[in-house]
């Protein structure tokens, strides 16, 4: 087998010799999701109906979950199915909780980041403002003023930085977590969902950063075309991710089967869509020539920590 995973270059390839055929069912999906989430939002603001406000979320996880669905489906090499749309009751459920739950861990850690900082800044200025009382003379205030509202932008502007970061390292962290719940195995819940998304993408979290920077040319040519452009982009985004996914489960094979993530039919797949898995892999390797002829891929070291 394969010792190293795909390049991120030979993932986007991936991704898009898979959507051959699919991009315009899911530009429609996306479209489909952006009407009924958008007139909810509007008619909640509009009519202060705040419940829409509730219903919004749900639609957006529900068909969200239903997109990866199908771009799981069709990575595995299963092709596209609209019945696999649909997730049981107990997915969503567990989805939803595993979202609120990170949404606190999200609002608590930036809670405790603001009133560190807070208190810092708060004791810097008043540490300065005594240091001029204690001066000789009052002219000396005004240039503190000045220098205390510059250290104070300087300040907040490191604040922002530093939670800019620490949020982005936690969005990367559970990235994986749609994926892991949709893999419906009923032995991981909510919380270990979680767990299992953080555990995995230790070590890859730069990676998939790199990953989803390299779509920032496309995400800017999507605003010339007023947003519509995304509707495609966003489908390639998440393909991207799906196979991102696919390859840290077979590069971190032994921690995916001690987390249950890897299903035991593929360790016996005899005829249970062999046909299935060639096919994929065919489309794999005329994926990885399709990169190479493009440009010699550049390794990149799977070890590297984020």
């Amino acid at each position: 087998g394969r010792t190293f995973m795909l390049s991120n270059k030979e993932i986007r390839a991936l991704s898009r010799e898979q959507l051959k055929g699919h991009w315009l069912k899911f530009a429609l999906i996306n479209l489909v999701m952006m009407i009924l989430a958008g007139g909810c939002g509007y008619i909640a603001s509009s009519k202060q109906i705040m419940s829409l406000t509730f219903v919004q979320i749900l639609l957006q996880l529900i068909i969200g979950l239903g997109i990866y669905k199908l771009l799981l489906e069709i990575a595995q090499g299963k092709g596209f199915s609209s019945s696999t749309f649909w997730q049981p009751g107990r997915v969503y459920l567990r989805y939803l909780l595993a979202t609120i739950l990170l949404t606190l861990l999200v609002f608590v850690i930036n809670l405790i980041l603001m009133a560190i900082l807070g208190a810092v800044s708060f004791s810097m200025f008043i540490g300065g403002a005594n240091s001029v009382m204690a001066g000789v003379s009052g002219e000396s205030i005004l240039p503190f003023l000045a220098s205390a509202g510059g250290g104070l932008l300087v300040l907040l502007l490191i604040v922002f930085i530093v939670m800019f970061a620490i949020n982005i390292y936690i969005t990367y962290s559970y990235m994986m977590l749609d994926l892991i719940v949709l893999g419906n195995h009923d032995d991981i819940g909510a919380i270990d969902s979680l767990g299992a998304s953080r555990k995995l993408m230790k070590g890859y979290k730069w990676r998939l950063f790199k990953l989803m920077l390299s779509f920032i040319g496309w995400a800017i040519l999507c605003i010339f075309t007023l947003g519509i452009g995304l509707l495609w982009l966003s489908t390639y985004i998440n393909m991207s991710i799906v196979n991102f996914y696919l390859e840290l489960l077979k590069e971190r094979e032994e921690l995916a089967k001690e987390l249950n993530l890897v299903e035991p039919v593929e360790a016996y797949s005899g005829y249970t869509g062999d046909y299935q898995t060639q096919e994929s892999e065919s489309v794999e390797v005329k994926a990885i020539e399709e990169a190479k002829v493009e440009e010699p891929v550049k390794t990149e070291d799977p070890t590297q920590d984020s």
